[in-house]
């Protein structure tokens, strides 16, 4: 049943398949196909039926996400598994995909070549859509111009590490479910002979608080075209006042004589903490701090009772001499999950 009607050669129709060659996906092409020929068959029919088999991914976030029809159902026939699609022929789609789905090539931690497609606060909710997401190992970035703390808190608890991007002049949200996690079990923490002369010789304290704007102007100053932006800090200032204190936006730094000199972003969820975006003093004098910063962070976190340190990327190679070790989306979803 759908509409208040039962289902029927009447008042429904059966859609599909539709096939988009390689080069035109996420051009909108999908999107115009289907509403040209959802027009069409309005005039006759209240309802649009369409079957997509369990083990194409592509065709159910497609016809989900894309087109936002409906599953009433899902069966078994002849040994496969579909899910039963539905919509409603008298209601246009939102043909403008460029709110929904873009493309680019521009540089950015690694090129991004493929179409990325929008995420909405609900999304992280809809169990199967999340399932697929994670199964979906070619994609890793979704993007969003939703930068409320709501959404913020959801995709941080859903795995997803969010930085900001431009398209077409607009700042946007781009959360990454990573392919793979640099993780510090505290056990595997290493200290170099430097970091370990320099813990020895200097009083180095780490402090834990709420130092968003002076740490943000380090970062701006130490990174020139950091994604840390003023909308990213708001997000993140938005996120620490928010009632829903499920995830706490902190800062790490240590100082010298007043003065920071190494520190970071990061938020906590349960027992996990999860670096977003850190500074360090490039003065020669202070070589080896941004490292202790580290070592300091991950110490405290152990005293604290904490499961790990999540790194983000694994490709930068002092993460793995601090002791990181590299987690599969698979196997990282299943140690955050049991800690979150």
């Amino acid at each position: 049943e759908y509409l208040g009607q039962q289902l029927s050669t009447a008042n429904s129709y059966q859609y599909g398949p539709v096939c988009i060659d390689k080069a035109l996906r996420g051009s909108g092409l999908l999107e115009s196909l289907f509403d040209i020929a959802r027009e069409e068959m309005a005039k006759r029919y209240p309802i649009l039926v369409t079957f997509v088999n369990k083990n194409n991914p592509r065709s159910y976030e497609a016809h989900k996400r894309k087109l936002g029809l409906t599953v009433i159902q899902e069966f078994k026939y002849n040994n496969n598994e579909y899910y039963e699609f539905v919509y409603d022929t008298s209601k246009p789609i939102n043909t403008s995909s460029e709110e929904k789905v873009f493309y680019t090539k521009k540089p950015f931690i690694q090129t991004i070549d493929y179409p990325i497609e929008y995420l909405s606060y609900n999304d992280f909710f809809d169990e199967e859509l999340m399932e697929h997401i994670y199964a979906d190992k070619r994609r890793n970035y979704y993007w969003t111009d939703n930068f409320s703390a709501e959404f913020y808190i959801a995709q941080a608890k859903a795995g997803f590490i969010a930085v900001s991007m431009e398209h077409q002049d607009q700042v946007i949200l781009a959360p990454e479910i990573q392919k793979s996690y640099a993780i510090l079990d505290f056990k595997d923490l290493h200290i170099n002979r430097k970091v370990k002369k320099l813990l020895a010789e200097k009083n180095l304290e780490l402090e834990i608080g709420e130092a968003f704007d002076e740490v943000h102007a380090h970062i701006k100053s130490f990174h020139s075209l950091t994604w840390l932006n003023e909308t990213y800090l708001t997000t993140l200032k938005a996120v620490h006042n928010s009632e829903d204190n499920s995830v706490q936006i902190v800062t790490a730094l240590i100082r010298d004589k007043g003065k920071a000199i190494a520190g970071e972003f990061g938020y906590i969820i349960g027992k996990t903490y999860t670096s977003l975006a850190a500074f360090s003093s490039r003065e020669k004098a202070y070589n080896n701090y941004g490292t202790a910063q580290l070592v300091l962070l991950a110490q405290y976190l152990e005293k604290e009772g904490f499961a790990f340190l999540n790194l983000g990327q694994p490709f930068m190679p002092y993460k793995i001499d601090l002791g990181a070790k590299v987690y599969e989306r698979d196997d990282f979803l299943k140690i955050w999950n049991e800690a979150i």
